[in-house]
């Protein structure tokens, strides 16, 4: 019975094994824990101003889409210094009605006056730019609607 001598690997063919092993581990265990992989994101749901008013815990942490008349645009800077914007969105109507405020980090093409479509997460309170909110949209898109 003849003995081979034991087999001697370079570096590179280890390197090689080696990432082969890490990407296959990863990909099979990395992806267990965190869920990113799997993660959809979820369809907005239509809702009107009022409704966000009157059931506010049945859309909290929920991607919405909400059309309204802009009342007020403002300018802030956050904590650290970041400008970002909030609108007060109102329904159209003539009386009186509810409001909610949208924060956006990017100023879009609409002014005081005009239709808004606005598609986010809507939080009942939480924390935007250093800031604590309530009653909020953390908006994703704000186009201009046609009336």
């Amino acid at each position: 019975m003849t003995r081979f001598p034991p087999r001697q690997y370079s570096m590179r063919v280890l390197r090689r094994y080696f990432s082969v092993f890490l990407i296959i581990s990863l990909s099979v265990f990395g992806t267990a824990k965190t869920g990113r992989a799997t993660a959809v994101k979820e369809l907005p749901v239509l809702v009107t101003v009022t409704e966000l008013s009157a059931q506010p815990d049945q859309y909290d942490g929920h991607r919405v889409v909400v059309t309204g008349r802009i009342r007020s645009v403002e300018i802030q800077r956050g904590r650290r210094g970041s400008e970002f914007l909030i609108l007060v969105l109102e329904e159209d109507s003539p009386a009186p009605s509810k409001t909610v405020q949208v924060y956006s980090p990017s100023l879009p093409s609409v002014k005081p006056g005009d239709r808004a479509m606005v598609q986010g997460i809507y939080h009942q309170e939480g924390r935007q730019a250093g800031r604590p909110f309530e009653n909020f949209v953390d908006a994703e898109v704000i186009l201009p609607d046609k009336p």
